[in-house]
């Protein structure tokens, strides 16, 4: 896996965009699109396959939770990361029995996003061979 298609769900801009930056900065193998909500990302996933979903828990319209157990039911193979600025133990443990591979709350450093990106990009790497 030479780039890596990556979505990134979430209704705030400058969360979208900060993940943009990071991404585009640290490496320049990553494919990457935006959306505000989960139905756009459900729609995006209708033409389009991802190797990792960023998405956001709490989003006007479709919850990310949904979203999540929408995605894993659809495209078993497509890793997905919670980012929440709600995060309980209640809610990563919920997110990691519906598939989810992370879980990173609000604020992440730099650093946390793009490693956990990193490494599950390895891991999928892996998996392909």
């Amino acid at each position: 896996m030479d780039r890596i298609k990556l979505l990134i769900v979430d209704d705030e801009i400058v969360v979208q965009q900060s993940c943009v930056d990071i991404f585009s900065e640290k490496s320049n193998r990553y494919d990457i699109t935006t959306v505000s909500s989960g139905e756009e990302a459900l729609k995006t996933l209708e033409n389009e396959s991802f190797d990792i979903i960023l998405t956001d828990i709490k989003m006007p319209g479709l919850p990310g939770l949904t979203l999540l157990s929408t995605i894993k039911a659809k495209y078993p193979k497509t890793a997905i990361i919670v980012i929440t600025g709600f995060a309980t133990v209640k809610t990563a443990v919920e997110a990691m029995k519906l598939g989810a591979v992370e879980f990173i709350p609000k604020p992440f450093t730099p650093d946390e996003i793009y490693n956990s990106v990193e490494n599950i990009a390895a891991r999928l790497k892996e998996k392909k061979k």
